[in-house]
């Protein structure tokens, strides 16, 4: 039976850890205190606020704390203030409309903000970033801190020794890296890391349960071309636009591989070429796709 249809936006990463049972071991790794599941609750925001954009991981602890955590190959200065629209936005959700308006002080959650890194580039264990530097050398009544850990696979990398799915999620990212970084095509490389995962108790129930061509989607390191055709073309049918059905096809198509060739440099820090080889695109056509990106 073939997996439904599903929104690719979704990474690999928010799919393992928007589950409750999942979120007490990151709680414990990153704030050193116990939860359980029935103590937290996943906290959302707006999409349509954040143009569909979703945020990896937010969820409340009690009446203790809210988590934010993003998950980033690469380091970007302005998560300091992406976090900060995404923790006013949940406030924004979580106090009444007008309980501002109110005399007595409000209890809010404490933030916690945090930056998970599996990128190539070296950094430190863990760093921090604020969003005061982002005014410059101006005095600012408002400041708001986000921890940069970093959980590439390593030894003695203690938040992977305090949280065995992170360390699952590291190991497994470590593995298609690895198998890539030796010359095996990607979809290749995520069946093997997947196999090993499972056979190592790695995230075993999770990957037990996910099509191996599901968990390659939610990657991002390509799109199955021939499944988001077909996607798209399902969609164009169902709202009658059969006229424009072959325009949608090479669009698609484009649009797609666009998209992989992005990814990849993104997560794997490829330059253009070497992504475009991994993806066997002619070279006729790299031009136009330089372009592009």
């Amino acid at each position: 039976m073939k997996p439904g249809k599903r929104n690719y936006k979704d990474s690999l990463f928010r799919d393992i850890f928007n589950d409750p049972l999942r979120l007490p071991g990151l709680y414990q790794a990153l704030e050193g205190s116990a939860a359980s599941p029935d103590e937290i609750k996943l906290a959302g925001i707006d999409e349509t606020l954040f143009s569909g954009i979703k945020n990896d991981v937010s969820f409340f602890v009690r009446d203790r704390h809210v988590i934010l955590a993003e998950h980033q190959s690469t380091i970007n200065a302005n998560m300091p203030l992406r976090l900060a629209m995404y923790l006013m936005e949940i406030y924004r959700q979580y106090i009444p409309a007008d309980a501002v308006y109110r005399r007595a002080l409000i209890s809010l959650p404490a933030p916690r903000c945090y930056v998970l890194y599996n990128g190539e580039a070296e950094i430190p264990d863990r760093q921090m970033l604020r969003l005061s530097e982002a005014f410059g050398r101006q005095k600012s009544s408002m400041e708001l801190e986000v921890e940069i850990i970093n959980i590439n696979d390593a030894p003695k990398r203690d938040i992977l020794e305090r949280c065995h799915e992170l360390k699952s999620y590291s190991v497994f990212i470590a593995k298609v890296r690895e198998s890539v970084n030796h010359g095996s095509m990607l979809k290749s490389a995520v069946i093997d890391a997947v196999e090993y995962c499972i056979k190592n108790d790695y995230l075993r129930d999770y990957f037990r349960k996910k099509y191996k061509e599901e968990v390659f989607d939610m990657l991002n390191f390509a799109w199955d071309q021939e499944r988001a055709l077909q996607v798209r073309a399902e969609e164009a049918m169902e709202i009658g636009m059969e006229k424009g059905l072959e325009k949608g096809r090479q669009e698609g198509k484009q649009e797609g591989l666009v998209r992989s060739i992005r990814n990849l440099m993104e997560n794997l820090q490829w330059t253009p070429d070497k992504a475009m080889d991994a993806l066997s695109v002619p070279p006729a056509e790299r031009s136009r796709y330089k372009a592009i990106l």
